[in-house]
């Protein structure tokens, strides 16, 4: 009779302390539609996979530094995962939890083995091959001569992208004028200089100068100048034409690959990166008969995977 007290004692006492939700701290570079959008992506699917997941959401504003500070706190929290959206705050996440066994995944980051957190953190890369990005403009743009881009030298992903796209352009017979954007600020100084000497604009997942995109529309429609982008959700916000991803469905392939180390347990290396599902042709009209350019049936909202 006592052992019976006893056991039912220790159940009763089990069961009245339930097992603690688990937490995921998501840290993003900077805020831009692009980003923005994969969050939701990831953030819908997580809290429809799970919903008791606690997430918490921080902005690295584009500083490094502050990526590394937000990072620790969430290693202070002991999250389970940190999710990372862009480069640089998957390079300040990996160097936090180098110590530490939270999982690292990222989404967004164009190139992981540049940035050095290939190995260390796994996730899903938003590259477009540059070569197909250039085609793409060439065909309708014939009578490009050149193309201007606006980077910033600080992130791994713009240098690797630069030389990429020069190498392309090269190939194209297409000039390639660049300018430089330290920060969001620069933005408008580096789209003037452009403005005179290019043909056309092209944004390749530069986060900088994402983040003040609507500037660099804004000086582009002043000269009637078509800006191309990698980003499905730009064209929303002014963009001529992408050859891009769906970065909503970014987040859910990111967040499909965090269920599988929250609820899985399975181990975050031995994960493979992965990259978009599909890469589509998306085309805005409104811009097009702006900018007075006709454009062939073919080409418009074509799958490119």
């Amino acid at each position: 009779m006592f052992s019976k007290f006893i056991k039912t004692v220790i159940l009763l006492t089990f069961c009245s302390f339930p097992l603690l939700a688990k937490t995921v701290g998501i840290l993003q570079v900077i805020e831009h539609p692009a980003l923005d959008s994969t969050r939701q992506g990831l953030i819908d699917t997580l809290q429809k996979t799970n919903p008791d997941l606690k997430i918490t959401w921080r902005s690295a504003q584009g500083n490094i530094t502050t990526a590394l500070q937000l990072a620790q706190s969430f290693v202070g929290q002991k999250v389970d995962v940190i999710i990372a959206l862009g480069t640089l705050p998957a390079q300040a996440a990996v160097k936090v939890c180098q110590e530490t066994n939270i999982p690292v995944i990222f989404a967004s980051v164009t190139d992981p083995d540049s940035a050095g957190v290939k190995g260390k953190a796994t996730g899903i890369s938003n590259f477009i091959d540059v070569d197909k990005q250039i085609k793409f403009i060439r065909r309708l743009l014939p009578s490009l001569k050149k193309l201007g881009i606006i980077y910033n030298p600080g992130e791994a992903n713009s240098e690797k992208l630069l030389a990429l796209t020069h190498q392309a352009c090269g190939q194209e017979g297409i000039t390639l004028e660049g300018a430089v954007a330290l920060k969001t600020s620069d933005v408008l100084t580096a789209a003037k200089k452009l403005a005179g000497k290019v043909d056309a604009i092209f944004i390749n997942n530069d986060n900088t100068a994402l983040a003040a995109f609507p500037i660099i529309v804004g000086v582009a429609d002043v000269t009637r100048l078509p800006v191309f982008a990698s980003d499905a959700n730009l064209i929303k916000s002014g963009a001529f034409a992408v050859l891009g991803p769906d970065q909503y469905q970014i987040g859910i392939q990111a967040a499909n690959m965090v269920q599988k180390v929250l609820t899985e347990n399975v181990n975050f290396q031995t994960l493979a990166i992965e990259y978009p599902t599909s890469v589509d042709v998306f085309i805005n009209e409104e811009k097009a008969n702006f900018l007075g350019l006709a454009i062939e049936p073919t080409t418009r909202n074509k799958d490119q995977s």
